[in-house]
């Protein structure tokens, strides 16, 4: 019964935790592409450390393109020793309007703190 206590406590935690909180880079990296997966840029583009007038130029730029996102995963995280910047490699399987081939890459996506969260570096 304690076993079963523990679990059910530990999927709770989870389930609160949400996605919506970045203050991994991690998080902030699946915050970004969940958003993107559901199409909804402007939220992937909150995720990231550009300037509003920078985020309506990128957001243009999303909506031509018509990324599809299929799936996504994280394979490493590596932060500096400064604690304010950090790299994280994620599996990326998606496809555009212009080609409903998917691709599937590896990339490795900048992030940077800034203030107490973690966000995707774009510049």
């Amino acid at each position: 019964m304690k076993k079963i206590t523990i679990l059910l406590s530990a999927l709770m935690a989870l389930s609160f935790s949400g996605c919506k909180n970045s203050n991994t880079p991690e998080q902030a990296v699946l915050n970004f592409y969940q958003a993107t997966q559901n199409n909804e840029y402007q939220q992937a583009l909150s995720y990231t450390n550009l300037a509003p007038e920078e985020q309506e130029q990128v957001l243009q730029v999303l909506d031509q393109m018509g990324m599809v996102v299929h799936n996504f995963e994280v394979i490493e995280t590596n932060i500096d020793e400064g604690d304010s910047t950090a790299f994280v490699t994620l599996h990326l399987v998606t496809s555009n309007a212009y080609n409903p081939d998917t691709m599937s890459n590896d990339l490795d996506i900048p992030c940077v703190k800034v203030g107490d969260k973690w966000k995707v570096k774009f510049i």
